[in-house]
């Protein structure tokens, strides 16, 4: 039984070292992937600069302005704006814009009597 023990470890244990020096040729290797052949990066390609949006901006006059889920006063309102603040618009239906509010991920519409500086898309 020693001797079939001793024969059957050896074995293994050639097995293991193969595995071993395949690891390590391949920690080798590795490093020196997609490395150009001079070892010079390349510097990251710019990051362009984001389209400007095709609409325009609104600011709010009245003091505390509801923001409503459609184009009248007989909408739920889903929020509000106060005086100074700046809507982006995306729409509009007659005395009204239809707004975007980015910080909340909210669309909603806004009397635009209770604005200044609307000029929408072409």
């Amino acid at each position: 039984m020693p001797v079939l023990y001793h024969t059957c470890f050896a074995a293994l244990k050639g097995c293991h070292m193969k595995l071993v020096i395949i690891f390590l040729a391949i920690l080798l290797i590795l490093p020196g992937c997609g490395s150009t052949l001079t070892g010079e990066q390349s510097p990251p390609e710019a990051i362009p600069n984001p389209l400007p949006s095709p609409y325009q901006s609104v600011v709010v006059t009245g003091s505390m302005v509801n923001l409503r889920q459609g184009p009248g006063t007989q909408y739920a309102v889903v929020g509000s704006a106060h005086s100074g603040d700046s809507l982006m618009v995306t729409g509009e239906a007659p005395d009204w814009y239809r707004i975007f509010v980015p910080e909340k991920s909210l669309f909603a519409w806004v009397y635009a009597g209770l604005t200044s500086g609307a000029q929408m898309p072409r």
